[in-house]
């Protein structure tokens, strides 16, 4: 479990296998702060949803045999209570045909993620189900999450979801994602620069965070992001071994990385400006530097 500040978001896996859970972990802890609970058989994850309370859960399709969809099924039914039938669930498997989804999809799964996976795409999943929270449906043959996952970006009548906007210009739920995703790691940089002003061996950590950050644009492939993102992380592994960080040029990077994630492609002028003005404030406190020394 995460042992600085109080977790923003409690995750249980439910997988037989240690690596695979200790992948899962990894991945989700390299986000922020998750406290990760674990569970090896359907009955022990049924018995741990009431003392460990997690925010989503996330089964592997192999468990009790490959019964992972059969635990989904017997949450909905309410074998663990009312107040988990609606637990956001996600689907861990290495199955992918266009069947395997639909079985997950009507077992009551919110989402599916395929093996191996990437840190992004987990933590993308689970950042949808916190900001696409869609209806849940009980009739005779479903009880679940709405299986109606995607609008037609062209259709232009009603909305009928809760998660529709009527405004047609406000972020989709990529930008949406790409913003949450970026300012966690953002705050996470702060936090962990202001605490290694006093632990000299925390910079090993700012710089981890840093690369993750790095790492999570190129996921992205946001060109613009990444410069951005790119530049924060070689200032930090090349100055924090052996000077004092600049606290104005770790700042612009912030900054500016917070604007890039947060302006829509759309804006691409926008972007290009933040980014340049990113260069040349950077150059600038770089040279006054050299110029003091």
């Amino acid at each position: 479990m995460y042992d600085g500040e109080a977790a923003i978001l409690r995750v249980l896996v439910a997988d037989h296998r240690v690596f695979q859970r200790r992948l899962v972990a990894e991945a989700l802890r390299g986000w922020g702060r998750v406290d990760v609970g674990y569970a090896e058989t359907s009955d022990q994850c049924l018995l741990a949803l009431s003392y460990f309370q997690p925010d989503v859960l996330i089964v592997d399709w192999d468990l009790d045999g490959g019964h992972g969809l059969q635990l989904v099924r017997r949450l909905r039914m309410g074998e663990a209570g009312d107040p988990y039938r609606k637990l956001a669930t996600i689907v861990v498997t290495t199955q992918h045909t266009a069947g395997d989804v639909e079985r997950a999809r009507n077992a009551g799964a919110d989402e599916f993620v395929l093996r191996p996976f990437s840190t992004f795409t987990l933590v993308k999943r689970v950042q949808e189900l916190q900001i696409r929270k869609r209806d849940f449906v009980e009739s005779p043959n479903y009880t679940g999450p709405c299986r109606r996952r995607r609008g037609d970006p062209g259709y232009d009548g009603p909305r009928r979801r809760m998660f529709d906007s009527a405004d047609k210009s406000a972020d989709t739920p990529d930008v949406q994602i790409r913003k949450g995703l970026v300012r966690m790691y953002v705050e996470r940089i702060g936090s962990l620069i202001r605490d290694a002003a006093d632990n000299p061996e925390g910079m090993r950590d700012v710089c981890l965070a840093c690369a993750q950050l790095s790492t999570l644009s190129s996921d992205m492939k946001d060109r613009l992001l990444m410069s951005a993102t790119s530049s924060l992380f070689n200032y930090v592994k090349g100055v924090g071994a052996h000077a004092v960080l600049n606290g104005e040029v770790v700042q612009a990077h912030l900054d500016s990385i917070v604007q890039l994630a947060e302006l829509p492609n759309s804006q691409a002028d926008l972007r290009q400006t933040v980014t340049q003005q990113l260069t040349v404030m950077v150059t600038k406190k770089l040279r006054q530097a050299g110029q003091a020394a």
